[in-house]
């Protein structure tokens, strides 16, 4: 049987990690200088003449995943969520909440008289008509719009 040089690397890499990963423990020390400042360190050298003290580190379980696969991890997950959503009462759930349309006078058409004119420039002006390719209304818009009021709303 012929393993492919992708296979035979990958568990060369897997079985490298695992022994890195048992094996890894540091000891770490903490001092105090001349100076009184706080110092830590993976050598107890390191600290010179001040007295060095070895810190206790607790290490993560090794089976981490075997805890969090427990029923009881999983209600105490679903308690926290619930507590966070109970903090949040105006948040719209499905997601940011989304602004109305402003409702159009002129239906967007123009019949040629002064009051359609001046209901098309409100519109322009409160957002209910845009571009017919989608673009947003510029400024040159909203200043023919606001002329548009100024000439054709009484």
């Amino acid at each position: 049987m012929k393993i492919s040089n992708f296979n035979q690397g990958m568990f060369s890499a897997g079985l490298m990690l695992l022994l890195l990963s048992s094996g890894s423990h540091a000891e770490i020390y903490k001092w105090v200088d001349a100076n009184d400042r706080t110092h830590y360190s993976e050598r107890k050298e390191a600290a010179g003449t001040a007295k060095a003290v070895e810190l206790k580190v607790k290490s993560e379980p090794t089976s981490g995943q075997a805890a969090q696969s427990s029923p009881q991890y999983w209600q105490e997950q679903e308690i926290q969520f619930r507590q966070r959503q109970a903090e949040k009462p105006n948040e719209n759930p499905n997601g940011p909440a989304v602004a109305k349309k402003p409702r159009s006078l002129s239906g967007g058409k123009l019949d040629g008289s002064d009051t359609s004119r001046c209901n098309f420039a409100k519109d322009i002006l409160s957002g209910a008509l845009k571009h017919r390719n989608g673009a947003p209304t510029d400024q040159y818009d909203r200043e023919v719009a606001e002329s548009d009021i100024r000439a054709y709303c009484r």
